[in-house]
């Protein structure tokens, strides 16, 4: 259960208008591509600022995006490039973006072995990194799509990967991260409606007398 705040529970809560504006702002979730970033080097702070602030709609609150301790360890482990003189660039950026994302459905270790076969194919690091965000917006447009609205989106978890030299890769790759791309929409589904619930319930406990306005007649 996700820690809450106090006026989270107290105020006025419309059931049926805060899941409309859930679902609205997962269907328009846009996150920065490579040249959207920062063009200047970056200290950690500034770091991790970003990437909580872009990342937060796919966690529950109260919970770490990311903290200097976490980018140290994936340092240490190689799964993103060491900072310059503790600089960090936009390259810096996506790997961190990449994996804040991923661990929420795979394991570190696992991730770990994505971005090593991704370096053993030479993947071009700033193309995928661009269709993995187009990628995922598309499959949580879909997850939180009401109706009949989510029929009419196309396919969106497809990826077109390539190397450095501009050929396309195919194999296992592609395939991995298209379908770690639909775990993670899922997830991030899964978690905001239960969220969304639970809010529901703490509220109905600590106002009695309120009637939600979901509730049947």
């Amino acid at each position: 259960m996700s820690p809450r705040k106090k006026d989270e529970v107290t105020a006025p809560f419309d059931y049926e208008q805060e899941r409309a504006q859930l679902f609205e702002t997962m269907c328009n979730l846009h996150i920065s591509r490579i040249e959207e970033m920062p063009r200047i080097e970056l200290y950690l702070d500034q770091v991790l600022s970003i990437v909580s602030t872009e990342l937060s709609p796919l966690y529950v609150p109260g919970e770490k995006v990311v903290t200097g301790s976490m980018v140290n360890n994936y340092v240490k482990q190689r799964i993103m490039p060491a900072p310059n003189r503790k600089r960090y660039t936009r390259r810096h950026l996506s790997y961190l973006m990449f994996v804040c994302c991923l661990k929420r459905v795979l394991s570190i270790s696992q991730i770990a072995q994505l971005i090593d076969l991704s370096r053993r194919c030479e993947l071009d690091v700033s193309h995928t990194y661009d269709e993995f965000a187009t990628a995922l917006e598309g499959a949580l447009a879909v997850r939180f799509a009401n109706g009949a609205l989510a029929d009419d989106l196309p396919n969106s978890t497809h990826l077109f990967l390539r190397d450095v030299n501009g050929s396309r890769i195919t194999g296992e790759l592609p395939v991995l991260l298209e379908r770690a791309i639909e775990l993670l929409a899922n997830r991030a589904y899964i978690d905001k409606v239960l969220d969304l619930e639970e809010r529901r319930v703490l509220v109905a406990a600590l106002n009695p007398n309120a009637r939600a306005t979901s509730e049947d007649e």
